[in-house]
């Protein structure tokens, strides 16, 4: 036998690499609420099923409000993956003004829980309803009132909202005979009262202050479980009450420049978020460029201003469309900023 290799006049090509997925959107075909609940929705958060089932409304919907010298916008956009399956969005974010302020939320549904679109919208409703009658009172008459108990009003009405939102799901699950583990949702809020801002949040997405002399910072942490991609609390679930009452913080506003609400769509393409936020935001604020680096393996869609965009609305909604491997689900946005500051971050050292 010969010792000589074994060779072929055919050449060896090594193996093709496979195609990049095609995305489709994808209209659902299921309705958003179960014809036989919606009556039962309205009576829980009145005006929630307005819009919901319109093809435009599954793909993102936005608002832009303003009190006093706060800005207020807010985008939420269905994700690649939801949408090429024809399934709902089951992020929501919704901004109220209120007397003496204003008041934002951001939910994200569980995707293990069959009706968490509409747990995440119950929520969101609840919560910012509940702080804006409670807060609407006026100040006593005899002039001003001390800021400690300001800011004790606000720190018991996040308290009573966020136990509103608990008796809201379960409501809703009582009346339609839905287990209340299938509303599974995370929630995200801030609240102006006067001269302080409250948060709350159970569940996992992000919070971020951004403070007028340049400094970000992470106010409260997430609820991420032991691996990747887990959560460690859920509303309704039990125990996740008390979770989001125990996250109750009030700050004064003094100082702060903008606070940022992001569902884990937007959290975990930009993370760490604490570390990226400072580009996110100049994104936001000036576009993209070599000045305003993106995150890691984020490609941008949008290159524009948005916060300064003829359409800010419609440029969020634009802008939540960046691309990252792997990173496919629904992201919701909410930016609360004082009008006409241009935030800048700390020169590096």
């Amino acid at each position: 036998m010969s010792d000589e290799p074994v060779t072929s006049s055919e050449s060896v090509t090594a193996p093709a690499l496979p195609p990049r997925p095609v995305w489709t959107v994808v209209t659902p075909s299921v309705p958003w609420c179960p014809d036989e609940w919606r009556e039962h929705l309205e009576a829980i958060a009145p005006g929630v099923t307005n819009g919901h089932g319109a093809p435009q409304h599954e793909e993102a919907v936005g608002t832009q409000a303003r009190r006093g010298d706060w800005d207020l916008l807010l985008a939420s956009r269905r994700g690649r993956l939801h949408a090429h399956r024809g399934e709902h969005r089951e992020d929501a974010g919704t901004v109220l003004l209120c007397e003496h302020g204003w008041c934002a939320a951001v939910a994200d549904g569980a995707g293990s829980a069959p009706y968490s679109r509409l747990g995440a919208a119950i929520a969101v409703h609840a919560v910012t309803h509940a702080l804006r009658d409670l807060l609407q009172a006026a100040p006593p008459r005899g002039g001003a009132v001390p800021a400690t108990a300001l800011h004790t009003a606000l720190h018991t009405a996040l308290l009573t909202a966020a136990s509103n939102v608990q008796q809201a799901m379960q409501a809703f699950a009582d009346r339609t005979g839905c287990a209340p583990r299938a509303l599974r949702t995370t929630l995200l809020v801030a609240a102006l009262h006067h001269d302080a801002i409250g948060l709350l949040q159970v569940g996992d997405g992000g919070i971020i202050w951004l403070h007028d002399d340049g400094r970000t910072s992470q106010p409260m942490q997430g609820d991420a479980g032991e691996f990747s991609g887990e959560v460690a609390h859920f509303l309704p679930d039990t125990g996740a009450l008390a979770r989001l009452q125990q996250s109750v913080l009030v700050q004064p506003a003094a100082g702060c420049a903008a606070v940022l609400l992001a569902s884990d769509g937007v959290e975990d393409p930009w993370y760490p978020l604490p570390r990226h936020a400072a580009a996110l935001y100049q994104q936001l604020q000036q576009g993209v460029s070599s000045e305003h680096a993106t995150a890691a393996g984020v490609s941008p869609a949008h290159t524009t201003t948005v916060l300064n965009a003829p359409d800010p609305v419609r440029a969020l909604v634009d802008w939540l469309s960046f691309e990252k491997r792997g990173e496919n689900d629904d992201r919701t946005l909410c930016v609360a900023r004082r009008l006409g500051s241009v935030w800048a971050p700390l020169a590096a050292d």
